[in-house]
């Protein structure tokens, strides 16, 4: 089979291309597949690369309108379910399940994408088993989950399981290079900041708003140790303000794929629900991109004080992730005692635990930052009282 483009497109994942491969080259592929394995690594990017190739008319080529639309998220035929909220709701799957028996719109299989599969609730998964068990012809259903072991076995067990792996480092600073024509120190930069996770490494080089997030938060977190009490609640307002930045590159991107989808259709034939579920899309990756901008200022300020602990302690600076900041993580390594610096440690990972709530940001970053202050601040200061 031909899909080369495609596969090409997905790296540090050769064991789970292969079978999926073999299958499709064998005429077999099965009607339900559950990819497993940490978040950010390809599993979706894989799962929308092979409703592509099932289909497009050379096998995933890559450039063609239907290759184009899957991978744009605008095929009518190729449905993307994913949490509202915490969870995959029954009426979502009951909506689903009305979808699949339509005739498709115009491709040779209906793909149904379930993102974060062990969030189905047991209503939800309960409703999908006799889907599974006899799905309709022509229909394709893709799993994407990182804990199988949420997973309802007896969903586990109507499909074929696909493991991808973690991807090292280097293949991923070395992917961003090629792919996004990323200076190699930038490349370096997002690998480190991101964990080695290519989905959080592609959206830090793919996002000058994020670029302009991170230095503003290293500087706040350089000038913590001199500010007046009173800045401290400034200081909040700000990196709730870089929160905010890159949700308006992708309003912009949304409104990209909306014209564009709208574009592929007759005024009297734009498909109604195809554009609502898209538009519901958009709104859940705009909660998600907020949720996510405050794990992202959380991160960088972890690794800020990670570097000064290590500098402190070790005296290395290859290990650093914030290499271009050295000068001043050794300046800051200078003011403070590794007791300060853990206790810092601390309070962020406290602060951490407060993004799995419906927490007001701008409050939970104000608490966090007075905590901060009160450890770094130096002595004599003048506050304002």
């Amino acid at each position: 089979m031909n899909g080369n483009n495609l596969w090409r497109t997905i790296i540090g994942q050769d064991d789970a291309i292969d079978k999926l491969v073999r299958s499709l080259d064998a005429g077999g592929h099965t009607h339900a597949l559950l990819f497993v394995g940490p978040r950010g690594i390809g599993k979706m990017t894989t799962a929308k690369v092979m409703a592509a190739i099932l289909n497009c008319d050379d096998d995933g080529c890559g450039s063609c309108a239907i290759c184009s639309k899957v991978l744009r998220d605008i095929h009518p035929d190729v449905i993307l379910i994913e949490p509202e909220g915490n969870f995959i709701l029954i009426e979502q799957i009951e909506s689903l399940l009305q979808v699949i028996t339509l005739k498709n719109y115009e491709g040779r299989t209906k793909v149904i994408l379930i993102d974060d599969a062990d969030r189905m609730t047991d209503e939800a998964a309960n409703s999908l088993l006799k889907t599974l068990e006899e799905p309709p012809e022509h229909v394709v259903f893709i799993l994407v989950t990182a804990s199988i072991e949420n997973v309802l076995p007896t969903i586990v067990s109507r499909c074929r399981l696909v493991r991808f792996q973690s991807i090292p480092a280097p293949q991923v600073t070395s992917f961003l290079i090629e792919r996004y024509n990323a200076h190699p120190d930038e490349a370096l930069l997002a690998t480190r900041l991101s964990d080695g996770i290519l989905g959080t490494a592609i959206s830090f080089v793919m996002s000058p708003a994020k670029h302009a997030r991170r230095k503003a938060i290293i500087s706040a977190a350089r000038s913590l140790d001199r500010a007046y009490l009173a800045q401290v609640s400034f200081v909040a307002e700000e990196f709730v303000g870089e929160l905010k930045k890159p949700l308006e590159e992708l309003k912009t991107r949304h409104k990209r794929e909306l014209d564009e989808l709208k574009e592929q259709f007759s005024p009297k034939d734009k498909p109604k629900q195809i554009i609502n579920r898209l538009e519901d899309r958009h709104k859940r990756e705009l909660s998600r991109e907020e949720h996510q901008g405050y794990d992202d200022i959380l991160t960088i300020l972890v690794s800020w004080y990670r570097d000064v602990i290590l500098v402190k302690e070790t005296g290395r600076s290859d290990v650093l992730t914030n290499q271009d900041y050295e000068q001043a993580i050794r300046e800051h390594a200078d003011l403070l005692s590794s007791k300060d610096i853990y206790r810092c440690l601390q309070i962020l990972e406290e602060t951490k635990q407060y993004s799995r709530f419906n927490v007001n940001m701008q409050l939970a970053f104000e608490t966090m930052l007075f905590k901060i202050h009160d450890v770094v601040a130096v002595q004599n200061t003048p506050y304002i009282s």
